[in-house]
């Protein structure tokens, strides 16, 4: 017979709550990541370019000398390149006493065997070590690395390979090169290696005024031997080729100038970096590693902030704050040539981290609030707490007078029958009944007052007005006394014999509102109508009905046709000095039924107070024995009783 519904409420551990910041912090990460990929590396670009320099130390110290078209056109066969002819050039760069001479050419193959011996000549004869380009043997075939391995023997070898991003291809970083042993081409021309730290560099590309890279002096090579040698004297000469599709890559300057201004021969780029390294420039940046970290800190900042701060807007003025102190230390550090940060993805980490909490936190508080509701629920009336929770009805002391309708009920004999059970019993059967009882009052839309006991108390007529106030709450005592009567007859094949139910209803006018202290108080109602409802419960003991109902509801429910009222008496309740005419409802069934009509006519005839009208009530016995109304009107009769006015001195 346990009935027990329990609301369940929404996890608030401190557990909860912190593993909700962690998948928080996780999920902003993962969100994060693109951003960190995709769009930082383009604002970064746009950054770097307008924040740093616009020169050089070392930008008059370089020279590029470019085999183009017009150069190859000279040559019987395009590749390899012609081995003589870069004997000869070398010879006349080196003749004007260069600070050092890089060749971006990949000597990896054989040519005709006399040029091939020309150039090796050439690069031995070198007033200074020639610089050539070199690549790890993973990108040769075993041929090709056995030539190029020769070839470095006339030369120093320095790597050519360039570093692209993998999400968009562009050339931004210097390539790692330390852990395999090998110098950049660059850095071998230098005589100085690019600053070991934990961290990635940034190349600085240098860039005009306008956006435009900045142009080296270049030179196409079959123009050399016609140029004076102060123009390649002590400078760093760098020799590569710059032919449309070939070794061209993207850069920086994409994001600025568009993809035809922003792609560079790799020669030019080689020039880059050795005008960078010259110039002892390095902006480190942060690994993958190091970025998801960076990532990881700023949601955990934001999660932290969120779930410890307690005013929200004291939380979110300090998230834009912290925000834009982000903004400002990254252009800072950048400006100075310090270090360059992430600029959007651990803002949106921190945002995105603060949105999912956010989500949670309103989730958490609609369950919440549905769980508080439910509880309420068993307290107060649910239409009272959706009135209260929507700011309908304030939650202050004060009332105000309406028309309603109060309808209490109380099980006979209950205090007898919990003398002679276990408590757990007990409250088994009376949970079970109000359980019962107080649906039935929720489906018909009643407020429920009170639960006194066994006793329940409700209402119609507020909080919202009802122009149909009696005759709901007549159809509500007549399915509370069906439902009642049904548990009875439960308990009664269990061989517990509990009481009936009895019920009482009066309308008129009753102050209605919270009344208590300032601490607890109650949504109820005060005045005579309240304990009028009250004592018409109370006189059906003795009237022998389950229901009693004053004429102001009868008189309320003339219009409808679901059920018709027997007259019990005019009813002169304690403190009173006028009678106030009572009835009993009755389902239309039953008014149908032939003692009905043969009850009415016997209490008419008392009304009038005829002689014959004890005759008129045992022929209604006749048809229903054991009527509790006829039962009590025949007994008053027979004590010398007449007319249907009935003195009541008890509540």
């Amino acid at each position: 017979m346990n009935r027990e519904r329990k609301s369940v409420r929404p996890a608030t551990s401190s557990s909860f709550k912190w593993g909700a910041g962690a998948l928080a912090v996780f999920i902003s990460v993962l969100i994060a990541l693109p951003i960190a990929g995709r769009l930082d590396p383009v604002l970064g670009d746009l950054v770097v370019l307008n924040l740093m320099p616009k020169a050089y130390d070392a930008e008059d110290q370089i020279v590029v000398v470019t085999i183009t078209e017009e150069t190859l056109a000279k040559f019987p066969y395009r590749s390899p390149i012609d081995r003589g002819f870069l004997a000869d050039l070398i010879t006349v760069i080196d003749a004007a006493q260069p600070a050092s001479i890089g060749l971006d050419i990949l000597l990896d193959s054989t040519s005709e065997p006399e040029k091939d011996r020309r150039l090796f000549a050439a690069l031995s004869g070198a007033q200074k070590r020639i610089v050539l380009a070199s690549v790890s043997d993973d990108f040769l075939t075993e041929g090709q690395a056995e030539q190029l391995k020769l070839s470095l023997s006339f030369g120093r070898p320095g790597s050519v390979k360039l570093q692209r991003d993998d999400a968009d291809g562009v050339l931004r970083h210097l390539p790692q090169l330390h852990d395999e042993g090998m110098l950049l081409l660059t850095e071998a021309m230098a005589g100085r290696r690019f600053s070991e730290t934990p961290f990635a560099s940034r190349i600085l590309y240098q860039v005009s005024r306008d956006g435009t890279p900045v142009l080296f002096p270049k030179y196409p090579a079959h123009t050399v031997e016609l140029l004076p040698q102060e123009w390649f004297r002590n400078k760093h000469v760098l020799i590569g080729t710059d032919l449309p599709g070939v070794d061209r890559h993207p850069t920086p300057l994409v994001s600025v100038g568009g993809t035809a201004a922003g792609s560079m021969a790799g020669i030019e780029v080689h020039a880059h970096l050795l005008g960078q390294l010259l110039s002892s420039r390095n902006l480190p940046v942060p690994t993958f590693t190091q970025a998801i970290g960076i990532l990881m800190a700023a949601a955990l900042a934001a999660a932290f902030g969120f779930l410890t701060v307690r005013q929200p807007s004291v939380f979110f003025s300090g998230l834009i704050l912290a925000a834009l102190l982000y903004l400002g230390l990254a252009t800072a550090l950048i400006a100075g040539e310090l270090f360059m940060l992430p600029i959007l993805s651990p803002i949106a980490a921190a945002g995105t981290s603060v949105l999912l909490l956010s989500l949670v936190h309103w989730r958490q508080e609609r369950l919440e609030r549905a769980f508080v509701l439910s509880a309420f629920e068993k307290y107060v009336s649910p239409e009272v707490v959706r009135r209260l929770a929507s700011g309908e009805v304030e939650l202050a002391l004060g009332g105000q007078k309406r028309i309603v309708t109060y309808l209490f009920t109380d099980l006979a004999g209950f205090t007898s029958l919990s003398e002679n059970l276990p408590p757990d019993q007990v409250a088994d059967i009376l949970n079970g009944y109000l359980d019962d009882v107080c649906d039935v009052v929720f489906r018909h839309g009643a407020t429920l007052d009170k639960l006194i006991g066994d006793a329940v108390v409700c209402f119609f007529g507020a909080p919202e007005d009802d122009p149909k106030q009696a005759s709901k709450a007549v159809a509500l005592a007549l399915e509370l006394d069906a439902t009642a009567q049904r548990y009875r007859q439960r308990l009664a094949d269990q061989g517990i014999a509990l009481g009936v139910t009895r019920i009482g209803i009066h309308l008129g006018e009753a102050v209605i509102g919270n009344f208590g202290g300032n601490r607890f108080f109650d949504y109820t109602g005060i005045g005579d109508t309240v304990n009028t409802a009250a004592r018409l419960e109370g006189v059906n003991k003795y009237l022998g009905s389950r229901i009693c109902v004053s004429e102001t509801v009868v008189e309320n429910c003339r219009e409808q046709t679901a059920f018709a009222f027997r007259p019990l008496g005019a009813l002169v309740l304690k403190g009173r000095q006028q009678g106030l005419a009572c009835y009993e409802p009755m389902s239309a069934n039953q008014a149908g039924q032939e003692w009905f009509g043969a009850y009415c006519a016997a209490y008419e005839a008392m009304r009038r107070k005829e002689s014959n009208v004890q005759t008129l009530f045992e022929r209604v016995l006749a048809k229903k024995g054991n009527d509790g109304p006829t039962n009590f009107h025949l007994a008053r009769l027979n004590s010398g009783q007449t007319g249907e006015q009935v003195v009541f001195s008890d509540k």
